[in-house]
């Protein structure tokens, strides 16, 4: 019983742990900076300090080697290839057992992307773009064309993604004309839920995928190779 307490509570910390939220923070202007912050260690991978250059070793000469006589080889004949599962599944069970197994596939890996989509959390997300054109009517149009896609597009992705705190500015440069850009961004989410949508991915594939395929692919009936050829 207490190995079993043992093995229970080393499960327990590590769930703890895996549930614990991990952040990255991505901000640009002009240059891109990244950091990662987990409870109370943060890394910043970019950007990236510079490395001092290592002193080269001089290099020895090297002696000359006398050249060696390479012995013939004997090409041997390629062995023909049989055919591989997958053509043999075809044989077995035509188009619609491989549109079957496709779809089952991209269902699986569909509710994969979906489990971790809402796994993320926008904690922040602030937009901040200057235009500038080559005078001030392309400015003024360059602005209306950035508004109509920019200010549409964020609403979409708030409405689609969970976002705590946005918000988006656009303003024209009439005076210098030129254009920038400001993006910061801050994403959380919880490792053990990438772990569990692995896990359901991987036990989809195996059922619905995996098993049916090597089921179904064994050597061809003659029957299953006439209709198939009459196809």
């Amino acid at each position: 019983m207490t190995a079993l307490y043992i093995i229970l509570g080393i499960i327990a910390f590590f769930v703890i742990l895996l549930s614990i939220k991990l952040a990255v923070t991505v901000h640009y202007e002009g240059d891109v900076a990244l950091s990662i912050q987990w409870l109370f260690i943060k890394i910043n991978i970019l950007p990236k300090k510079e490395k001092k250059p290592k002193k080269k070793k001089k290099e020895k000469p090297k002696k000359e080697e006398e050249p060696k006589q390479e012995d013939e080889k004997i090409k041997e004949p390629k062995k023909k290839k049989g055919d591989n599962m997958f053509v043999r599944f075809y044989k077995n069970r035509g188009v619609d057992g491989v549109v079957q197994l496709l779809k089952d596939a991209v269902a699986a890996l569909g509710g994969m992307f979906g489990r971790i989509g809402r796994a993320f959390l926008f904690e922040e997300l602030y937009v901040s773009l200057k235009v500038g054109g080559a005078d001030s009517a392309d400015t003024a149009i360059k602005y209306g064309e950035i508004c109509s896609g920019a200010f549409p597009a964020m609403g979409l992705f708030v409405n689609k993604a969970r976002v705590k705190k946005y918000s988006i500015e656009i303003v024209p440069d009439f005076i210098f004309n030129q254009t920038e850009a400001k993006l910061h961004t801050k994403i959380s989410f919880r490792p053990i839920k990438f772990i569990n949508a692995v896990f359901v991915l991987v036990f989809e594939l195996l059922f619905k995928v995996v098993f049916k395929l090597l089921r179904h692919s064994g050597a061809p009936k003659e029957e299953n190779v006439e209709k198939q050829d009459n196809k």
